[in-house]
């Protein structure tokens, strides 16, 4: 790709999120890009699943003024009973967020140039030398924006920075392979093994999921493994056991793995957007549960297993 061409390259992305602690090694910058092929009934980030710009009103801030109705050349506004609700005719042309004096609409997926995101990531490079960090892209599915990718990981090679992606490993194994060989370290998620109970909470196979996983565990690449643990679901032990055999059988010797206990702090975004969460009733798994799940994903020869977020 030509630089006349990378300049022209953007990104859809959610947030940067500086100063990260959980994205990897070190301080990180987190950039969370927008889309993603999965529909997991957990997902934490609703605001990244779809790849058009979305927007949400947040009614505890709206003073109500008006602005934002008067300033909608569609008419697409409405006052409903929760807050404000966007119309089909709807075009995401932003004007009404650019008008609320008081930030109560919030957009998702607003586009960055690759040259403007690199010179904010590289401002926070004294934070990334000193603690060992760097920079992480997450989603959604970062994947999905590959070409952005293949063009912004080499950039931050070349001023010394830490790069990791964040995945679920659903790409095409050549994309996958790909930008992969672009990082530092991979983040990997894995859900479960079984291929029926994946598709039904993930919306998705595993199998590329999988093959992936597999051709990770033999390149070398620095990786590690995150798995969610919601009980009812992925918490159980024969689950995490079948994880532990396939991670020690087709990816060798992980050097972290982090079993990733349920919370639902999401529901809320969930309802500012106007979308149903399912798992509401969900309890927090406690933390003797999670310590025997964090003993058998051992079996797997990992050499740490990390446990959080439990009751």
């Amino acid at each position: 790709m030509t630089a006349m061409q990378n300049q022209d390259l953007t990104a859809t992305i959610t947030n940067i999120q500086p100063l990260s602690t959980e994205d990897g090694p070190g301080i990180r910058t987190t950039v969370f890009m927008k889309g993603c092929p999965l529909r997991c009934l957990w997902c934490q980030n609703p605001e990244t699943l779809s790849m058009k710009t979305e927007l949400a009103h947040e009614p505890l801030r709206c003073i109500d003024c008006g602005a934002c109705l008067e300033s909608c050349p569609q008419g697409a506004l409405q006052r409903g009973e929760r807050g404000l609700v966007f119309g089909s005719s709807c075009r995401r042309c932003l004007s009404c967020a650019e008008r609320c004096p008081a930030r109560a609409i919030r957009v998702f997926g607003e586009k960055v140039g690759l040259e403007e995101l690199l010179d904010s990531l590289i401002r926070d490079k004294p934070f990334y030398r000193h603690s060992g960090g760097g920079v992480t892209f997450s989603g959604g599915e970062c994947l999905l924006q590959h070409r952005f990718l293949l063009a912004a990981l080499p950039a931050l090679k070349a001023e010394g920075i830490h790069r990791c992606i964040d995945t679920s490993g659903y790409a095409d194994p050549k994309v996958f392979q790909e930008v992969a060989r672009e990082t530092d370290l991979v983040l990997y998620d894995l859900k479960t093994i079984d291929p029926e109970k994946h598709k039904l909470y993930t919306g998705v196979s595993n199998e590329l999921i999988l093959e992936n996983a597999a051709w990770l565990g033999a390149s070398g690449i620095p990786f590690w493994i995150r798995v969610p643990v919601i009980p009812g679901y992925t918490a159980g032990a024969e689950d995490i056991a079948a994880l532990a055999q396939f991670i020690g059988e087709r990816m060798g010797p992980v050097e972290r793995i982090d079993l990733l206990g349920y919370n639902d702090l999401c529901a809320a975004d969930y309802e500012r957007m106007g979308l149903e969460y399912t798992l509401k009733e969900v309890p927090r798994i406690t933390k003797e549960e999670m310590s025997r799940l964090q003993e058998i994903m051992h079996g797997s020869g990992a050499h740490r297993v990390t446990i959080s977020n439990y009751a």
